[in-house]
């Protein structure tokens, strides 16, 4: 999506990933193991107030591009 110009990034990381909480709580990986699968496979899209029609398709087009290729 990048390489298409579309800014995308992790959703959020799992509160128990924080280095925080696994400092203060000593939480760590595997704690979670739905939430660590969700952080490895979701992504946020673009979502701006004022989004033109052409942005969306835009990013439309790449999400598009990705799952196909």
């Amino acid at each position: 999506m990048r390489v298409g110009g579309i800014g995308v990034n992790t959703h959020y990381i799992p509160v128990h990933l924080h280095p925080y909480y696994q400092r203060r709580y000593g939480t760590t990986r595997g704690l979670c193991p739905a939430d660590e699968r969700a952080y490895g496979e979701f992504v946020s899209l673009p979502i701006i107030p004022g989004m033109r029609d052409d942005m969306v398709d835009s990013v439309i087009r790449a999400m598009k591009k990705v799952i196909h290729d």
